[in-house]
C-alpha cells in the first residue's frame, strides 16, 4: 500500500497541523523536521508609508481568505512540540535594508496577490496599481528602510 501524501489529502494544506502529521509518517526515528513561515505582524518599513500599510492590510487579508494564517510563524515550535519532537528549537531572522533586492519584497508580493485580492473584493485594479507604484518608489528610495516579515525557523526530532 504505497504512503499518503500531502496531495493525497487536500485538507492537509489548509490544515498546518495535519502537515505536520503528515510528516512525520514519513520521518525515521531521529529524523530531523525543519519549518519556516512567516509572522506578518512584524513586517514594517521605516518612515511609515500609507501604500505599505494599506498593502499589509490586503495581504493578510487575503491569506484569512484563502484559508491561511499570515502570522503562523510563531505557532511552528508549539506545534512541533506537540506533535512529539524532541529537542524543538527556534530561529527569528528578518532581512531588512535601506537598498537592495530585500527591499522589492513589498511590491513583487502585492503584484503576486493582485488577482486574488480583487477577486476577494479586498482592492480594486487601479487601487492596486497605485500600491505597487508607490511601493516601488519607497524601495528605491536609500532614504527608507524596507525588507521581509519576521521569519520564524522552528526544528526537532523524532524520537
Amino acid at each position: 500500500m504505497p504512503k499518503r501524501t500531502l496531495r493525497d489529502d487536500p485538507g492537509s494544506a489548509s490544515d498546518p497541523v495535519a502537515a505536520v502529521d503528515c510528516f512525520l509518517e514519513f520521518l525515521k526515528p531521529d529524523g530531523l523536521v525543519i519549518v519556516e513561515d512567516i509572522d506578518f505582524s512584524g513586517c514594517f518599513v521605516h518612515p511609515p508609508s500609507k501604500a505599505f500599510d494599506r498593502y499589509h492590510e490586503i495581504y493578510c487579508s487575503a491569506v484569512r481568505k484563502r484559508g491561511g494564517d499570515p502570522n503562523i510563524g510563531p505557532r511552528l515550535p508549539l506545534m512541533l512540540n506537540n506533535a512529539g519532537l524532541q529537542n524543538v528549537e527556534v530561529m527569528v531572522v528578518q532581512p531588512m535594508g535601506l537598498e537592495g533586492e530585500v527591499k522589492l519584497l513589498g511590491p513583487l508580493t502585492m503584484e503576486a496577490i493582485v488577482d486574488a485580492a480583487i477577486a476577494e473584493q479586498l482592492t480594486t485594479n487601479e487601487e492596486a496599481t497605485e500600491i505597487i507604484a508607490a511601493l516601488y518608489e519607497y524601495a528605491t528610495d536609500s532614504s527608507t528602510l524596507a525588507g521581509t516579515p519576521r521569519i520564524v525557523q522552528s526544528w526537532g526530532r523524532k524520537s
